[in-house]
């Protein structure tokens, strides 16, 4: 008891030196400083999607509608793999970036939505690609059609069974893409905590401006015959076209492909006493209007970009010009079944030659009408009609003579 009370006497006379020692350390301190946080290292960035170029006739008519749904991915340029996302907004889009470079690209819908065609290596901008799929695969017992006469030289790989394949036309699809040259910060840039606001506050925001434009191209093609009373059906395939297109590159790739071409619409221009010249049967000439990527990138570098043809909807379309490119790098091959149902025809035209531009349109044209003269015309033999019928295909014949407007 005695040893307790002693040192509870020796406590109270310390109390006044430990309360003194507390007054110095809080009167001497360092100053008092604010609590401070970094700066954060991403920036808002903000697309804007205008879609006035989203339908070939949206100009002509405004109240086309907008895609209901788009995809957008950005493309580091330091090599990482993209970001994409999926929205149903299809005007803006709001997301946040680190620093670096980055290219920005959307197309309407999402690859999941399109059955003709596949997107292929879309992870990096310089493999994104939007490509064909195979429509059927052609047999041996074709080959006058779609074999070693349809090529000007081996434009296309044959499959392992010795079958040639055929791609389907691509689906009409909108694409856009811009180089986001995004700010770059540090990790040392302090801002007070009382100053921050919000975090959205502490962001630099930057906005970029998107134009999708329509990437196919509808291709026209015209070809004259002769005896054109004894067609029943026509099929063709063009070979020597654009497989794909390179989405964030804005160009079509150097593989070619054989692409289907049937129904064809029929046109007479005129019309022979069949008594007088069975041989000739008519004149007049078949047309198809397909959609493509286009020609391969080497065969219209300086033509097939994105860009150009945004600056051509944007400003003034130049006037319709050929592309240089060589005559066998594009050849249309036609097989025409007669009107008696039996005997088929096959023609091979090379026509790289005389593939016509009509920006306005985006929209190609092979227009042979005034190119094949004499024999190098397709001439049908005359051959009897099924049941009596005098012609079996679809004709669209010329009114009054006189020549139809048929647009590019």
């Amino acid at each position: 008891m005695k040893t307790y009370n002693k040192y509870m006497k020796r406590i109270a006379k310390m109390v006044p030196a430990i309360g003194a020692a507390a007054l110095m350390l809080t009167t001497n301190s360092c100053e008092r400083r604010e609590l401070y946080v970094y700066q954060d290292y991403f920036k808002q960035v903000e697309l804007q999607i205008d879609w006035r170029h989203y339908d070939r006739d949206k100009v002509k008519y405004p109240h086309t509608p907008d895609p209901s749904g788009m995809t957008v991915w950005f493309y580091p340029t330091d090599g990482r793999k993209a970001d994409h996302y999926t929205t149903s907004e299809v005007t803006r889009y709001e997301t946040y970036l680190s620093q670096g470079t980055y290219e920005a690209l959307v197309i309407d819908y999402s690859p999941e939505e399109y059955f003709k065609q596949e997107f292929i290596g879309m992870d990096y901008a310089n493999t994104a690609k939007v490509q064909s799929t195979p429509a059927a695969y052609q047999s041996l017992e074709d080959e006058p059609l779609y074999g070693a006469d349809a090529f000007s030289k081996a434009l296309m790989k044959k499959e392992a069974n010795g079958f040639w394949t055929v791609y389907n036309q691509p689906e009409k699809m909108a694409s856009d893409t811009t180089m986001l040259n995004v700010l770059t910060g540090k990790y040392d840039h302090y801002i007070p905590y009382e100053e921050r606001d919000t975090y959205q506050a502490t962001l630099t925001k930057q906005v970029f401006k998107m134009d999708p434009l329509i990437i196919p191209w509808q291709m026209r093609i015209r070809i004259p015959i002769k005896g054109i009373y004894y067609l029943y059906e026509t099929k063709a395939t063009v070979a020597g076209l654009a497989d794909g297109y390179f989405l964030a590159e804005d160009h079509t790739s150097d593989d070619p492909c054989l692409i289907e071409a049937d129904d064809w619409e029929v046109y007479v221009t005129d019309t022979l006493d069949v008594d007088a010249d069975r041989i000739i049967g008519g004149t007049g000439y078949i047309a198809k209007t397909f959609d493509t990527w286009g020609l391969r990138n080497s065969l219209w570098a300086k033509y097939d970009q994105l860009k150009n043809r945004q600056k051509w909807a944007l400003e003034m379309a130049p006037p319709p010009f050929f592309i240089e490119a060589p005559q066998n790098e594009l050849r249309v091959n036609i097989a025409i079944k007669l009107r008696d149902r039996k005997t088929v025809k096959y023609f091979h035209i090379d026509c790289g030659n005389l593939v016509q531009v009509f920006g306005n349109e985006y929209a190609l044209s092979v227009d042979l009408r005034d190119v094949l003269k004499g024999d190098d015309i397709p001439t049908l033999p005359y051959v009897d009609a099924v049941n009596g019928m005098d012609f079996g295909g679809v004709v669209i014949p010329w009114k009054d003579g006189k020549k139809v407007d048929v647009d590019f």
